[in-house]
């Protein structure tokens, strides 16, 4: 992999680059992170999942964000449609966590208003003995025999709200210990983010392809009139997928 900008590198990992990078926290919140995946014409999915877009360059990058967060947190329909299973880091990404001061292991929490999520959903069903079960968020709505449904392979969290509202959830994730925080999606998740103006950083993965069919852009829904302004602090590239790291609302840091 190479750098492309801030300047021409070779051989770069991005292991060594993306966990260490300054993020910091601000007054009353975690950091927040957008990692997405998106093809050349901006589909987010083919065939409704992310998969195909991906590629080996994709996942080494993916699990160097990964290493920057204390919390990963993902809506409820991405763990059901992606299969998502509790973060297990290589010992590489065991390592560059430990170095950049945070534990070895993410957390990863899951919003959902309704609790529909199967047992038998890898998250749960795939659990091993000395791992932390995923923290559920949900709001007031959620029915108690939901709530009791998940005893035993989750602890869930009612927040204040009917719904989950995203100043919330990274409260809710900061009283936890979480400085940096990494929201995988998707798309209408992002979007409540954004509305909020909550986004300090975007590592976008840009593959080489044209997806086309009606696959949502990787913000979707947005009830407020963005642009929200973005600038490259980085730009990487292999096997022709490109990956941007960019940083919002005016946020420039010194190395």
């Amino acid at each position: 992999m190479r750098m492309l900008l801030p300047e021409l590198l070779a051989d770069i990992d991005p292991m060594e680059i993306y966990p260490s990078l300054p993020r910091p926290r601000p007054v009353t919140r975690p950091w927040l992170m957008i990692n997405m995946i998106s093809s050349a014409d901006g589909a987010s999915a083919i065939n409704g999942v992310s998969g195909p877009l991906g590629n080996p360059s994709d996942q080494a990058v993916f699990s160097a964000v990964r290493a920057c967060a204390d919390w990963i947190v993902a809506a409820a329909d991405t763990i059901r449609i992606e299969r998502y299973r509790l973060p297990r880091p290589s010992q590489t990404a065991r390592r560059a966590r430990l170095a950049a001061g945070r534990c070895e292991q993410p957390g990863l929490a899951v919003v959902s208003s309704s609790l529909d999520l199967a047992l038998d959903l890898p998250l749960f069903a795939d659990q091993r003995p000395g791992d932390h079960k995923p923290l559920i968020l949900t709001g007031q709505d959620a029915k108690p025999e939901a709530v009791q449904a998940m005893a035993g392979v989750a602890e869930v969290v009612r927040l204040a709200s009917p719904q989950p509202q995203p100043a919330e959830i990274l409260a809710a994730l900061k009283n936890r210990g979480a400085n940096v925080v990494l929201s995988e999606g998707g798309p209408s998740f992002n979007a409540q983010f954004a509305d909020a103006a909550l986004i300090d950083e975007l590592c976008l993965s840009v593959a080489p392809l044209l997806a086309g069919g009606a696959s949502t852009r990787i913000v979707h829904g947005s009830q407020q009139l963005l642009p929200l302004k973005l600038h490259i602090d980085h730009l990487l590239e292999e096997d022709d997928t490109l990956f941007v790291r960019y940083l919002c609302k005016g946020r420039r840091i010194a190395s």
